[in-house]
């Protein structure tokens, strides 16, 4: 880097942050354009004005965690875990707002808490922990004493033999599925690929990892025919069976082919969104309608969140959404080049593994607006939303931090970030 005052002030790998800056101005301008149902009752300004605080907020928090100390992080990961799990515990117990029938937010003291993007994080971060410590020469293997020492320190095993790598991991990652499962699938979707991608990364034994695809295969596939066969008398049987029959009709609905040619046959009543977003995209074309002049963000639900993607293709046509998709992919190549440098075991997982949860969520919201799947997930970093967009600017500063400690390394070969 040069000796300027913007080198001084922005360290660690410069892609990322242009990368970083680049979004935060896309997000800035898509959502002031996409926020246009929620100024029906209220000032034009309000939406976009509390967007760009958070916007500001989002920044000044990736440049702090960015100038902390590695080893913080990484002491840090056992609370954030246990931060999480507290939070769907207090969802549970009568501290969750609803949204769209499922506790999607905590409420403390009248704020709003996204709380399933702490718990992505903490997944991420003790499964890296998990991986650090499985590191053998003859690859990754954890013993029972090893797994037992990583939950508590006071808690020892029998010196059991055998490798509990992939055990631990599971239990990881599905302990908090099992509160998330009846509220968001796409986030148990989220949580259980990274978590799985992170394994094969981290060389967890192939046989288990082909034993736990097998598994996984036949699970879902028993799963769907099971939701399709249901009558439609299971949603009587409370909110469970509701959104059991949720997700039957959203799984018919994707080999549906039946939809109507123009929107205006189609009456908004929450599960139509797939119809206008592919209306959107189309008539965005090659070079789009220009930022700003979306005509069916009006019709949209969420177009401001769960939908801007569709937004961006309307505005910016196809080489905006090109180009939209290049900038995750890059983000993840650095995130990459960056785990390969790193010396730090830690270090190297928890950066890989928050590139896969940004590049992943990016792109399965990407898919649900361009298909007929609805459910719903932000665009990192672009979509409106405050716990949402600070998490990711979180994930960014992390990066950011790990990245300046590995270009110290190159002229301190022997800096450990422990």
């Amino acid at each position: 880097m040069s000796n300027g005052i913007t080198a001084r002030l922005f360290k660690g790998d410069r892609i990322i942050w242009c990368i970083f800056f680049t979004l935060c101005i896309l997000s800035l301008i898509e959502v002031f354009s996409a926020s246009s149902r929620q100024t029906y009752d209220k000032s034009y300004w309000i939406p976009i004005t509390r967007h760009a605080i958070f916007i500001i907020s989002g920044v000044f928090i990736t440049w702090f965690i960015h100038t902390m100390k590695a080893s913080w992080i990484k002491s840090s990961t056992r609370g954030v875990y246990i931060i999480g799990i507290a939070m769907l515990v207090y969802a549970l117990v009568g501290g969750g707002a609803e949204l769209n029938s499922s506790l999607r937010w905590i409420e403390i003291f009248g704020y709003k808490f996204q709380h399933f993007e702490v718990v992505k994080l903490g997944v991420v971060m003790f499964i890296s922990l998990i991986l650090a410590k499985a590191q053998k020469e003859e690859g990754t293997r954890l013993t029972w004493d090893e797994s037992m020492e990583l939950i508590s320190r006071s808690l020892r095993g029998d010196g059991r033999r055998g490798d509990y790598t992939m055990l631990l991991i599971l239990c990881t990652a599905l302990l908090p599925c099992i509160f998330i499962i009846t509220e968001n699938l796409s986030t148990v979707a989220i949580i259980l690929v990274v978590s799985f991608t992170m394994m094969f990364v981290g060389r967890v034994n192939w046989k288990h990892l082909t034993t736990l695809i097998t598994i996984g295969v036949v699970g879902i596939g028993i799963g769907i025919g099971t939701l399709l066969s249901l009558p439609d008398s299971v949603k009587d049987y409370g909110k469970i069976g509701s959104k059991l029959i949720t997700w039957r009709n959203r799984i018919a609905n994707i080999a549906n082919s039946d939809a109507p040619k123009r929107p205006e046959e189609v009456k908004i009543s929450g599960n139509e969104q797939y119809i206008y977003s592919k209306v959107a995209i189309a008539e965005g074309g090659l070079l789009g309608r220009g930022p700003g002049n979306s005509v069916r963000r009006d019709f949209i639900p969420h177009a401001n969140n769960d939908y801007i993607f569709a937004i961006i293709l309307e505005e910016l046509g196809l080489i905006g959404g090109v180009f939209t998709i290049i900038l995750y992919l890059t983000l993840l190549y650095r995130c990459g080049i960056i785990a390969k440098d790193c010396e730090d075991p830690y270090s190297t997982f928890l950066v890989i593994g928050i590139g896969i949860l940004i590049a992943f969520q990016a792109f399965m919201h990407m898919t649900i607006s361009v298909s007929s799947i609805v459910t719903g997930q932000p665009l990192p970093l672009i979509s409106q939303g405050g716990t949402s967009f600070i998490i990711n600017c979180t994930y960014i500063g992390i990066v950011l931090c790990i990245s300046r400690y590995v270009n110290k390394q190159e002229n301190k070969p022997a800096t450990n970030m422990q």
